[in-house]
């Protein structure tokens, strides 16, 4: 899932989401991973990264997903609702949780069938598995 925020046919501002997963045991519960948000300079304080947020996660909620889980600026994104992960007892791949490894319901109870269980990000993140499909899809854009 992808969105963006544009202004006179210029493109200021940009989100991505992409699949993950909480483990706990045999049970595997679909989530969504957001990140990275990105606004250009100029437009950042104008309410473009908040209308990104609000837009990904009224889609999220459309296209069916439980909970969004990601690691983020721990000052700003609880505004939108998001609280810290292990608010539902879940940690990281390693076991570890942090400030910045946040998580919002977008089902009430969601998560908790998972309390306890371990967020798996994508295997897109995994740069040695991924290497040569990324460096394939790179040079559909260059002459390299």
């Amino acid at each position: 899932m992808e969105g963006s925020h544009e202004d006179n046919g210029t493109i200021v501002g940009h989100i991505i989401c992409n699949k993950a997963v909480v483990k706990k045991g045999n049970r595997v519960l679909p989530v969504l991973n957001f990140g990275p948000l990105n606004v250009l300079p100029e437009y950042q304080r104008r309410g473009v990264g908040w209308a990104l947020i609000r837009a990904m996660i009224e889609r999220a909620k459309r296209i069916d997903y439980g909970a969004i889980l990601f690691f983020g600026r721990p000052e700003y994104y609880p505004r939108f609702g998001f609280k810290e992960a292990d608010v539902y007892g879940i940690a990281d791949a390693e076991g570890y949780n942090y400030l910045s490894f946040m998580a919002m319901e977008l089902k009430e109870g969601y998560l908790k069938e998972v309390y306890g269980g371990k967020y798996f990000e994508s295997d897109i993140y995994d740069d040695e598995r991924n290497r040569e499909t990324v460096r394939a899809f790179d040079r559909e854009f260059t002459n390299g």
